[in-house]
């Protein structure tokens, strides 16, 4: 409706007049998920977004801009952003570079047999609370790593007795929404980087129906059933594999460019 009528008023701050064109163009700089936040009190954001520009201003005719710690400091944030839209386009160069052979996805589909298995996990957390925890009213966050660790093993120890799953799941396991779903963690590829090392490691040691030794994170102990594995088709697997072969070339040429402002001590005394 802005664009058909963009001079409509749609709200008045301070007692003046504000167009949708003009409330847009407040809302502009914001990046999509950052409007979104705000979908339930657009009022609000446009309010403040206003205050701030016209505070701003009143600030700049003080010179305030120009005086300490405000010039100094719009000077560090004018720099911290520079800096991020240089390292973009540094990534976003990398973009245009010609792919190498190793840019292959079918290359790299075929020299990463561990990373494109489907693996479909339960699991049973049992957690322990980490040295300095405070206490709390809750049983499970009060125990210890040792207690964890023996109850986990008991756990395991029914579930090698062919005692169900999902079961003991719904009356072991100290994740409540993981208990409810009788340990149903989903679906998940191997390869997937949010995928914790030592979860990979163990789930890459079992088959279908198997289930591993009580896995220590950081707060408690984790033992997974797979329920199914499957190995996910090139074709199906292919975008995920350009995308992820993209990210790593991005990250090499903004490595590339910060490498050259590493810092050699030579004089320790100083920084100390």
């Amino acid at each position: 409706m802005a664009a058909q009528d963009p001079t409509r008023i749609v709200a008045t701050i301070g007692g003046k007049p504000l167009t949708a064109r003009q409330a847009l163009d407040l809302l502009k700089p914001l990046p999509p998920q950052e409007r979104k936040r705000f979908e339930a009190n657009l009022q609000g954001l446009v309010q403040q977004i206003y205050m701030e520009d016209q505070l701003a201003d009143e600030a700049t005719k003080l010179s305030l801009d120009q005086q300490s710690p405000w010039k100094e400091q719009l000077r560090m944030a004018r720099a911290n952003i520079l800096t991020q839209a240089y390292l973009s386009k540094v990534a976003n160069s990398a973009n245009a570079t010609p792919g190498a052979l190793s840019d292959d996805p079918r290359q790299y589909y075929d020299s990463h047999p561990n990373d494109f298995d489907q693996v479909k996990l339960s699991g049973i957390f049992i957690a322990f609370s980490p040295p300095g925890t405070p206490a709390s009213g809750n049983a499970a966050a009060n125990r210890t790593e040792e207690q964890a660790r023996q109850k986990a093993d008991d756990v395991e120890k029914k579930l090698k007795t062919n005692a169900d799953f999902a079961t003991l799941a719904r009356t072991e396991s100290d994740n409540q929404q993981l208990a409810a779903k009788g340990g149903d963690l989903g679906t998940f590829t191997t390869g997937d980087v949010g995928l914790p090392a030592d979860i990979k490691a163990a789930v890459l040691k079992l088959q279908a129906g198997q289930i591993s030794e009580p896995i220590r994170m950081p707060n408690g102990f984790f033992i997974l059933k797979v329920e199914s594995r499957n190995k996910q088709p090139f074709e199906l697997a292919r975008a995920g594999i350009a995308q992820r072969l993209q990210n790593e070339k991005n990250q090499a040429a903004v490595k590339q460019e910060l490498d050259k402002y590493k810092i050699e001590v030579k004089d320790p005394d100083f920084f100390n």
